[in-house]
């Protein structure tokens, strides 16, 4: 569970990295990502970075690769924007929610369910 400063902190990184990453990043293969979360631990010396990536997998991967690599100049940027005693090391995590998400719908439309979890109705009568 988080407390309320690790979640202002972790919010405050949120911003700062989609920005970096959008703006000052120019790495080819980086392609669409979003940065869908930061969690950063209670003393403040990891963060967490979740991010969505668009494309097959192999796109994915190598997106995350340009990003693991790019990590250092985002941590840098992050020092001359944001005024903190420690800058916490920064690990990248694919969020794979989305996926888990269409995995679910495929499931549910082949039993014939609707997301809510009713029966859809077929249209033959």
């Amino acid at each position: 569970m988080q407390g309320k400063r690790t979640r202002q902190v972790g919010e405050l990184l949120k911003r700062e990295i989609g920005s970096i990453i959008q703006q000052r990043v120019r790495d080819p293969k980086i392609g669409f990502i979003t940065v869908t979360d930061v969690t950063v631990t209670r003393d403040l010396r990891l963060a967490k970075i979740y991010v969505s990536v668009l494309g097959d997998q192999e796109q994915k991967k190598q997106c995350l690769a340009a990003l693991r690599h790019a990590l250092p100049f985002i941590r840098n940027e992050i020092g001359q924007r944001v005024t903190m005693r420690f800058l916490p090391e920064l690990q990248i995590c694919e969020d794979q929610s989305i996926d888990r998400y269409m995995r679910i719908e495929s499931l549910l439309q082949e039993v014939g369910m609707d997301s809510s979890g009713k029966k859809q109705e077929d249209g033959s009568s």
